[in-house]
């Protein structure tokens, strides 16, 4: 158990509540070689009291910074910074759910009676979201809730980010054009056509049928903006497959499409779900067992302009998610250090529930939860690479991949693995330094 002498302990009462963290670690270890504490986790690194101690606490602000991939929060009390995080959400929930649809289209159609289609007669409640966004939410209002766990939190700053898409892809736009919009007066296959002349994008060949095609792949990203739609011939459009139009050797069409629109999409979508479920009482995590349990007062908005001017003005910290979110916890003036240490968290699925795979589901899946003695995402070290273990071939190699983008980076036999940490929680948690730097 090594514990970097310039993290924080972060210290519980015999209750399990949150008491202020400690800087003393020669404390701490002598707490824990007379059986007067225990460690509840590692990381961050918690322990808990078996003896009474006073109630006084001093409050602590907790702010975040909302964001479609990645969550900054931070923590503040009597003007120091207690807790710095960076959350990075799941990705991959539209793909997945693509994957199960189709899966269960193809199951139905060969093996089973015909069934009528009842997706005509559902209703979607009130307040329901889309599976990736809830996945996102529900990832901030736990983190929240982690916080929460280890810090005597009286007050929560959330920032509201609102995008205005037309502006981000016309800048001059404005009055009447603002209103109307670039399909005034056309339908979308119509516009596509007028716009590239009713020539292919890539050949320019012409009176021929054309298709519409996306510059970026839906798979890769992409969406049906018609900014992100073009001409193709049927040769070229089976030659361009997946890839995007700069790929396919054609950079002057990729400059058509603009950027993508689904992050400030999900973020518009956030802002309220995760603000009005922080605020309900005893629904979130946050609530339970911790002091953060008043009412709406305790959850308070900042908008994006804001903690920008303080980081810049007042804090002189360069542009990241733990910076902003610790600008969103000071008031206009107010100056901190941050911590030298930030946590990084990523969300994990919750496990794997396919039972039989192959062309024809005609295998049983063969996953246990341990191969060896080791299970998916330990973090773990080889060939002096940190990774996660995020898969297991049949021939014995285990696939490494990255803590927070995870993307596989070597193979390696189980021997050559040294354990670091397991996932927490439903997280995977690492702690890396980070470095004072002037901002861009």
């Amino acid at each position: 158990m090594e514990q970097s002498m310039t993290a924080l302990i972060y210290v519980q009462n015999k209750q399990g509540e949150p008491l202020m963290p400690t800087k003393r670690p020669n404390k701490m270890w002598y707490w824990l070689r007379k059986g007067l504490a225990h460690v509840v986790r590692r990381e961050p690194f918690t322990i808990r009291l078996h003896f009474a101690t006073t109630p006084y606490v001093q409050p602590a602000t907790v702010g975040v910074d909302t964001g479609s991939r990645v969550v900054g929060i931070a923590a503040t009390t009597n003007g120091e910074v207690v807790y710095q995080a960076e959350v990075h959400l799941r990705d991959d929930i539209t793909t997945k759910l693509t994957q199960r649809r189709q899966s269960r289209r193809t199951r139905r159609s060969r093996k089973t009676r015909y069934r009528p289609a009842r997706w005509a007669n559902r209703r979607r409640p009130d307040g329901w979201l889309t599976p990736s966004v809830r996945s996102k939410c529900e990832a901030m209002v736990k983190a929240v809730g982690a916080v929460a766990s280890l810090l005597p939190v009286r007050q929560l700053n959330v920032e509201l980010a609102s995008f205005d898409t037309q502006k981000m892809q016309h800048a001059d736009i404005h009055g009447l054009e603002y209103q109307q919009g670039e399909l005034q007066g056309y339908v979308l296959r119509e516009y596509v056509l007028a716009k590239w002349n009713w020539r292919c994008s890539y050949c320019g060949a012409s009176q021929i049928a054309l298709q519409l095609e996306p510059i970026v792949p839906r798979s890769r990203g992409g969406s049906n903006r018609p900014s992100n739609l073009a001409l193709a011939c049927e040769p070229c459009n089976t030659r361009k497959g997946p890839r995007t139009a700069q790929e396919f050797g054609y950079p002057d069409v990729q400059a058509q499409a603009r950027l993508p629109l689904r992050d400030a999409a999900h973020v518009c979508s956030l802002k309220t779900a995760v603000i009005a479920r922080l605020r309900e009482r005893g629904s979130s995590p946050i609530d339970r067992g911790s002091p953060l349990h008043r009412g709406s007062e305790e959850v308070r908005i900042t908008f994006g302009y804001e903690p920008t001017y303080k980081r810049i003005q007042f804090l002189h910290l360069p542009k990241s998610h733990p910076n902003d979110a610790v600008a969103i916890t000071c008031a206009i003036g107010e100056a901190v250090k941050p911590l030298p240490i930030v946590y990084r968290f990523r969300c994990l699925p919750r496990g794997q529930y396919q039972w039989y795979n192959g062309k024809r589901s005609e295998h049983r899946v063969w996953a246990p939860k341990k191969v060896t003695g080791w299970k998916l995402y330990e973090q773990v070290e080889a060939k002096g690479q940190i990774g996660s273990i995020g898969g297991r071939r049949v021939k014995g190699a285990f696939v490494l991949k990255d803590l927070l983008t995870g993307k596989p980076i070597l193979e390696v036999t189980p021997r050559k693995l040294r354990r670091l940490a397991r996932p927490v929680q439903g997280w995977i948690i690492h702690r890396e330094e980070v470095r004072a730097s002037s901002p861009d």
